[in-house]
C-alpha cells in the first residue's frame, strides 16, 4: 500500500550516512593534497637556500674582439645545467655563450661557460646564468683601455652576485 513511516526514516538515515561518508573521504583527500603541496613547497624552499654558484674567470684577448672564459662551481646541491637559461647583454641563450655540456653538475664540481667575440670597445657587458630552481648568478664587466692609443687594454670586472626570489 504505502511506505510506513519507519520505512522512510530508515532511507533518510542512510541516505544522510552516506552523504557524511562521502564528505569526510572528500574533506580527507584535500587534507592529504594540501599537505602534500605544502610540503613539495617547503622543499622546494630548501633547495633554494641550499643552492649557489660561484665563478672565477679569465680572458683571452684578439685583435679586435676578446673572449670570456668562467669556470662556475656548484656550492650547492645536485643542479641540471641542461635546464639552466643563459643570458647574455639581454639575449637568452646567445650564439656567443657556450656552456660545456653536462647531465648533472654536483656539489663541488665546475662546469666551463665561454663567451666569444665579444668587441673591444668599452661598454659594459653581462652574463646571467639562471639555474633550474630560478636562482641567478649575475657578473657584470667591461673592457677598459690601460694606454691612450688604446693598443693595451684589460678586462675589468664590475660586479658578482647571487640572488634567488624566493615566493610564499
Amino acid at each position: 500500500m504505502g511506505f510506513s513511516v519507519s520505512a522512510a526514516f530508515s532511507i533518510i538515515v542512510v541516505s544522510a550516512l552516506l552523504m557524511i561518508s562521502l564528505l569526510y573521504t572528500s574533506f580527507e583527500n584535500t587534507y592529504i593534497e594540501i599537505s602534500k603541496a605544502k610540503e613539495e613547497h617547503e622543499n622546494a624552499k630548501i633547495n633554494l637556500l641550499n643552492q649557489r654558484l660561484d665563478a672565477n674567470w679569465t680572458y683571452q684577448e684578439g685583435a679586435s674582439d676578446y673572449s670570456m672564459y668562467f669556470n662556475i662551481t656548484n656550492n650547492g646541491i645536485t643542479l641540471r645545467p641542461q635546464y639552466w637559461n643563459i643570458l647574455y647583454d639581454g639575449s637568452i641563450n646567445s650564439n656567443y655563450v657556450s656552456l660545456e655540456s653536462r647531465e648533472y653538475l654536483l656539489p663541488g664540481e665546475t662546469i666551463g661557460l665561454n663567451v666569444t667575440n665579444i668587441p673591444k670597445i668599452s661598454e659594459i657587458h653581462s652574463l646571467v646564468v639562471t639555474t633550474e630552481y630560478g636562482c641567478s648568478l649575475k657578473i657584470k664587466w667591461e673592457w677598459v683601455w690601460i694606454d691612450q692609443n688604446q693598443t693595451i687594454g684589460e678586462v675589468r670586472v664590475l660586479s658578482e652576485s647571487w640572488y634567488c626570489t624566493l615566493e610564499g
